[in-house]
């Protein structure tokens, strides 16, 4: 019999009459396997008839998943998730625990919450003080009074060197021009003079605004400051706490695994969904995955539509890197998106003459090359017409589609 710790749930049918998957499940694109099926359909009976806790899925809905396993004694049967938590905790009967423990009261992740959380009270204190409101609206006028009382200067100099050149060039032929030529001199270094003593004036004016209000929020800055730092650290230490395994027994944390992506570390949230939890806990009590699905239960959320009792695929933003390291050396169904559609498939030509050919697209063909496939439309009439000076495509049908399309050989069609 399986072991209690194990949360290995031997199937409440007969299932010799369905075959076991030949491979893995590919987690980003699938249809569930008949035995996840029934797995997940037991799991859902469950779901609606246990009492030994409770969570209004109405409110909020979870993703739960569902990984058919063998046991060593050849038993077969399967392991249950949900993502995060439900009813407030991480560990409920019938499910298989969290790779860490993060909601442990004693901790290291409680304890830094908490003293994150004092730090959040002390910033919204500091920043709901009447008094940096009031020291941040004299900065403001400070600064604005120095930027038009300059600029009123500067029209004051603009207008001064009119006025001196007008009276220069009108006592060029009298008597008195060299005296009226060192008055006009002497106007100009005062105003200068002005210009200089008034922006030290206000300068200073401004800098003591900043000093008043620099005392204020120095003590904010800093909060800050240590509570961003206390984020940070708390973050990564949690995050090498989640240590995965694989079948080798080879065991890699979060800031391992994804410290090869291009994020470079991992996001909120990673190593709390169902599959990774579910294949962690499959090699760490010796049971050898088969396959695994994940469904939907409850409300939808709101950044995201999903559909109550619905198959979803595992998440490749938070998954993807850690899958790769859990799967290695595990024979996993192929990718079919990687599958050319199009291979064997030949274009017909319909019409062509020297600016335009009209094609007959077969359907499951794409128009243009995609993410993880190349050929298409485009590839092969750039192929067949290499001194197009055109763009070819000019319109698109959906991959599914077959229709008639256009091309353009020149840019005169």
């Amino acid at each position: 019999m399986p072991k209690q710790e194990d949360h290995f749930t031997l199937f409440k049918q007969s299932t010799a009459s369905t075959s076991l998957p030949e491979r893995f499940t590919f987690p980003f694109y699938y249809q569930p396997h008949p035995l996840c099926l029934l797995a997940a359909q037991e799991l859902q009976q469950h779901l609606e008839s246990q009492t030994d806790w409770q969570h209004d899925f109405n409110v909020t809905g979870k993703m739960f998943g569902v990984l058919l396993v063998q046991n060593t004694q050849g038993e077969l049967g399967y392991l249950s998730a949900f993502s995060g938590k439900v009813a407030d905790s991480n560990h409920l009967p019938k499910f298989v625990p969290p790779v860490f423990d993060m909601l442990a009261d004693d901790g290291f992740f409680r304890v830094g919450q908490a003293e994150i959380a004092q730090i959040s009270i002390q910033v919204k204190q500091l920043e709901s003080n009447p008094k940096i409101a009031a020291l941040e609206a004299v900065l403001d006028a400070e600064q604005e009074t120095f930027e038009t009382e300059l600029q009123a200067h500067r029209n004051v100099m603009i207008e001064g060197r009119k006025s001196r050149k007008q009276r220069r060039l009108a006592a060029e032929k009298g008597d008195d021009y060299l005296q009226i030529k060192q008055q006009l001199s002497k106007e100009s270094i005062q105003h200068k003079n002005q210009l200089r003593d008034l922006k030290v004036h206000w300068q200073q004016r401004v800098n003591k605004a900043h000093e008043d209000l620099g005392k204020l929020t120095s003590e904010l800055t800093m909060l800050i400051t240590k509570r961003k730092d206390l984020s940070n650290g708390l973050q990564k230490k949690l995050f090498e706490q989640y240590r995965f395994l694989n079948q080798y027994g080879l065991e890699k944390s979060l800031n391992d695994i994804f410290k090869t992506t291009v994020q470079q570390t991992p996001p909120a949230g990673a190593g709390e969904c169902a599959t990774p939890k579910l294949l962690h806990h499959a090699f760490k009590n010796g049971l050898k995955p088969l396959a695994m699905a994940e469904f939907w239960w409850g409300c939808s959320p709101q950044s995201e539509i999903r559909q109550h009792k619905n198959f979803y695929t595992a998440c490749r933003g938070k998954c993807k890197p850690i899958l790769a390291h859990m799967l290695q050396g595990i024979e996993v169904d192929e990718n079919p998106l990687l599958n050319n559609p199009a291979e064997g498939k030949s274009i017909d030509i319909v019409y062509q003459d020297d600016v335009m050919v009209v094609i007959n697209k077969p359907a499951e063909f794409l128009s243009v090359p995609g993410k993880s496939i190349e050929d298409s439309v485009y590839l092969r009439m750039k192929q067949q017409y290499p001194d197009a000076t055109g763009p070819l495509i000019v319109h698109r049908l959906d991959m599914s589609t077959s229709g008639l399309m256009v091309i353009a050989l020149s840019k005169q069609a």
